[in-house]
């Protein structure tokens, strides 16, 4: 597996990039990520109650996955590509561990999350579509294995399992606590139309 894992690595990694791929791949690694959350918060403001479940639920898988990666960096620590001098490093990277991806496992988690709702499954796959390319940019630039893309799929349903069975008990209590507090710090957008109630 670590040679199947190694080939691949070396196969999607750049080799001497122009300046536009090494740009196009910062961002990609980097910057898309913040999409992620960016869609939590503006859909809060325009939705109803169901939706709003969907992405506390989203946000609660989000927060186990974290929790699940950390644990699983500690019991079993695998390093990065440069760290054991393989392949080419092209943004600066602190030689954490590299299973699984936390920015992987942050985004499908949410994406894990956010499928448990009727509601919000299509913004789901959009959102699962959108991390594809961050897993390869983040292998592109150097930083991680292929294998820890797989990880980090693998612990956002795990993550959104552990969530699952607090749909209907914790999530609906979370909503009727955050709401009030939303509703008198955003009540001049709300008076105003621009947001939801």
């Amino acid at each position: 597996m670590e040679t199947l894992n190694n080939a691949l690595f070396l196969w999607i990694n750049a080799s001497n990039p122009s300046d536009t791929a090494l740009l196009l791949g910062r961002f990609l690694a980097n910057g898309l990520i913040y999409l992620f959350p960016l869609y939590l918060a503006l859909s809060w403001l325009r939705s109803d109650s169901p939706g709003r479940e969907a992405l506390l639920q989203a946000a609660l898988s989000a927060a186990i996955a974290m929790l699940l990666s950390w644990a699983i960096s500690k019991v079993w620590f695998h390093p990065r590509p440069f760290v054991i001098g393989l392949g080419h490093l092209y943004m600066p990277h602190k030689p954490t561990a590299s299973f699984p991806s936390n920015h992987l496992s942050f985004a499908w988690s949410i994406c894990a999350g956010l499928a448990l709702h009727p509601v919000r499954r299509k913004a789901a796959w959009i959102l699962a579509l959108i991390a594809l390319p961050v897993a390869w940019a983040r292998i592109y630039m150097g930083v991680h294995f292929p294998l820890d893309m797989a990880g980090a799929l693998l612990t956002g349903l795990v993550a959104a399992g552990f969530g699952l069975p607090l749909r209907g008990s914790l999530i609906p209590a979370l909503r009727r606590l955050i709401e009030p507090v939303y509703r008198l710090v955003f009540a001049w957008p709300i008076r105003l139309g621009w947001v939801r109630a």
